[in-house]
């Protein structure tokens, strides 16, 4: 069993690395600034969690050619949090039924995809109430903490863009 764990936690550090670091990391090398990437991240880490299934890839690019982000970040965020959506969808109806005083008893992530699976136009008269309602509860929480998370991320990145530097100063000068 030990053994099994830790090739997983190898397997998720080696996806993190190269399919999220190695990235943005390039990014930055190419001339991005930490202040527009930490936007394109927190706009895709943002939708990427919000419980509306199906189109947060095109949420993505949308946000992106609306408020010039870069459209790469944006979806290697948004791809990132994909299986943390899953977990949020039904806090997100729950708070949003309750915040409009309807009821989301005995709603399930099964009876979510049971719903879909029956045809996308089913899943949306079923579910689709629900689903715009914990999107308003998604709204003011990503609103809330947009701002705090760009920062914190642009902190991030201008120190990764500064170790990057002064790594590559180090190779040179030896």
């Amino acid at each position: 069993m030990d053994h099994f764990l830790k090739r997983i936690r190898l397997s998720i550090k080696h996806h993190i690395t190269h399919r999220i670091l190695i990235p943005l990391r390039t990014l930055l090398r190419q001339g991005m600034t930490p202040h527009l990437l930490a936007w394109s991240v927190t706009v895709g880490l943002l939708i990427g969690s919000s419980p509306l299934l199906g189109i947060c890839t095109w949420l993505c690019i949308l946000a992106a050619s609306i408020f010039r982000l870069n459209q790469f970040a944006i979806q290697i965020a948004n791809y990132a949090v994909s299986p943390i959506q899953v977990f949020m969808i039904i806090p997100y109806i729950k708070a949003g039924t309750s915040l409009f005083g309807n009821s989301a008893k005995g709603v399930t992530l099964e009876k979510i995809q049971e719903a879909l699976d029956i045809g996308i136009i089913h899943g949306i008269k079923e579910m689709g109430i629900l689903m715009l309602q914990g999107a308003a509860v998604w709204i003011v929480v990503s609103a809330i903490i947009a701002l705090p998370m760009q920062r914190l991320l642009r902190i991030a990145f201008r120190k990764m863009l500064k170790n990057m530097n002064s790594s590559e100063e180090k190779r040179v000068t030896e």
